[in-house]
């Protein structure tokens, strides 16, 4: 069954289009990222699904369409921004707060911090706590009415690696136990480890969706995959010259383009046309010396470049 269904979805604010005839599904127990560059409409999509913004046009609906939105909403968890809570209370004395606005038992409250690994600090004011901890106890007050359906917008944004590797094994925690979970994200990185399936948006419209295997390799169960016939897989190289290395690349026979970022550079080619051995010797043959050499695997950063590129 498909826990949300999208169909043409569209949001105009006068001139600027932020959603374009968006349509796609969401299977139940899924992990379903909305992928998108900044200014995508990945937050106005979620927006629009929490009734927080009206769209312009299209539809959507939860489960079969028989339940009305509002009893449905009632029973999700939302977390569109960090929540206020107060610095200098506990953590359990914010979510008592939370508990009291949206009706739920405090009973809920300690079985939800361990769930989020926060009983232990339960009693410690907020203000003495991490970012990953405290995005931990933000996720912690949209499960205190047990959800079946979470929302999260940038679950990790402006987390530090174990902040975000906190929030990773939660969210896959949340999974096992059943729990549908879409989130809207740039992390790329992190979302190819949590992500069941995927929507991939740019500039408002809806370029393919699926599993995230499908989606990305063209067997889409939506839009037609604008993956091109052959995949593109990248080298990443090194050496001491730096400017004579990208020189010599720009002269190989098979690459389509070279990124450089400090020590590195990261060139991409259509899959079987190059090997990093035809790499080295082309460069040493040239006067440059290799000290890294890296044949990248196909990821979703990799293949979602290619989409929106």
């Amino acid at each position: 069954m498909n826990v949300l269904t999208l169909s043409g979805i569209s949001k105009r604010y006068k001139s600027v289009t932020a959603l374009s005839d968006v349509s796609f599904t969401v299977p139940e127990g899924s992990v379903f990222g909305i992928l998108g560059p900044n200014g995508s409409g990945k937050t106005t999509l979620l927006g629009i699904v929490t009734d927080v913004l009206r769209a312009s046009a299209g539809s959507y609906k939860f489960f079969d369409g028989s339940q009305p939105v509002n009893e449905i909403r009632k029973e999700m968890g939302v977390l569109l921004e960090t929540p206020n809570f107060y610095p200098y209370l506990s953590a359990r004395q914010n979510l008592e707060i939370v508990a009291k606005i949206k009706g739920c038992d405090y009973s809920n409250i300690d079985p939800t911090l361990k769930k989020v690994n926060l009983f232990d600090r339960r009693f410690s004011s907020f203000k003495t706590f991490s970012l990953g901890m405290k995005q931990r106890l933000a996720i912690a007050s949209t499960l205190l009415n047990n959800p079946g359906i979470i929302i999260l917008d940038e679950p990790t944004n402006g987390l530090d690696p174990e902040g975000i590797s906190e929030i990773r094994q939660l969210i896959k925690q949340l999974s096992n136990e059943g729990k549908t979970v879409i989130l809207a994200s740039h992390l790329l990185d992190e979302v190819e480890k949590v992500c069941t399936h995927v929507a991939i948006l740019k500039k408002g419209k809806l370029l393919v969706y699926g599993d995230v295997g499908g989606a990305l390799s063209g067997e889409s169960s939506g839009n037609e995959s604008t993956l091109p016939a052959k995949q593109t897989v990248m080298i990443e190289v090194g050496s001491e010259n730096m400017g004579t290395l990208t020189d010599v690349l720009k002269t190989l026979s098979g690459v389509l383009d070279i990124n450089q970022s400090d020590n590195l550079v990261t060139i991409s080619h259509y899959e079987g046309e190059l090997t990093p051995e035809e790499v080295n010797k082309y460069c040493f043959e040239h006067g440059v010396v290799l000290n890294r050499l890296i044949a990248k695997n196909k990821n979703l950063e990799s293949k979602f470049l290619e989409i929106t590129k």
